[in-house]
């Protein structure tokens, strides 16, 4: 009993430890930026990023950092992950559309079909937990009309919930689709950010494959297959290339 009750203290011991560890390097990190020196504010929010810290006001944060020391690419990045965190984060929003604006690809995106661009858009309106929680809940409220339907004892209550029924499985066919989609994109990305200042985009995986067009620092790509370390990727605008993996950073 007492091994027991030594090893919970020193358990609390170490979790009270490591958050006033984090907090003494996010108030540094935070005091660093305030006074103008970015690179060290940057450096220190990565060390609590790679502590396993993530939160959308920390890449907020570090997307602010990282613009003030002239990484343009790296800003995008964190405030897309800011964004990818908490779609509703309106300062990342913000800032990450003024920060575009610097990028020097501005690419013209291939108009897609208006179902998969809303579906796409409706996705991002809400973080994974809150999709969960929804599909959880209107999966409920469909076992409920079934079992209204089933056993109601009067026409109306059986037409309610057969109304109730259909209603809720189509919604949470929707909400369902989309916790699905946000935990591919969490678990399992497939967008990223150029973070060099520039790369020749090659027709195959090797510095001997012909050079087809130049993408700069910032732009967004999506990823496809990788070969040793070159990927396939594919822009806005339809072109497809290859480029060397450490060029660029998931999102």
């Amino acid at each position: 009993m007492q091994k027991l009750i030594l090893s919970i203290l020193f358990t609390a011991g170490l979790i009270i430890s490591t958050f006033s560890q984090t907090d003494s390097v996010y108030h540094r990190a935070g005091k660093a930026y305030d006074t103008g020196n970015y690179e060290e504010a940057l450096a220190l929010y990565r060390q609590l990023n790679e502590q396993g810290l993530e939160a959308a006001d920390l890449y907020y944060n570090m997307g602010n950092a990282a613009f003030r020391s002239n990484k343009l690419g790296f800003a995008i990045l964190y405030y897309e992950k800011a964004l990818k965190l908490d779609p509703r984060h309106e300062e990342a929003e913000s800032n990450l559309e003024y920060v575009s604006m610097y990028r020097e690809d501005q690419l013209e995106s291939v108009p897609e079909f208006f179902l998969r661009s809303w579906f796409n858009s409706l996705v991002l309106l809400l973080p994974l937990k809150t999709w969960s929680i929804l599909s959880i809940t209107l999966f409920l409220i469909l076992l409920s009309g079934i079992l209204l339907y089933i056993f109601g004892q009067r026409l109306v209550f059986k037409k309610s919930g057969f109304t109730l029924a259909v209603a809720s499985l189509i919604i949470f066919i929707i909400s369902f689709s989309a916790t699905m989609r946000r935990h591919h994109a969490l678990v399992d990305p497939d967008k990223a950010i150029v973070v060099s200042p520039s790369v020749v985009v090659k027709s195959s995986p090797s510095q001997s494959g012909n050079e087809l067009f130049i993408l700069h620092e910032g732009t967004r790509v999506s990823t496809d297959e990788e070969v040793g370390e070159w990927v396939e990727i594919k822009i806005s605008d339809g072109r497809i290339g290859w480029i060397p993996v450490n060029t660029l950073k998931m999102i």
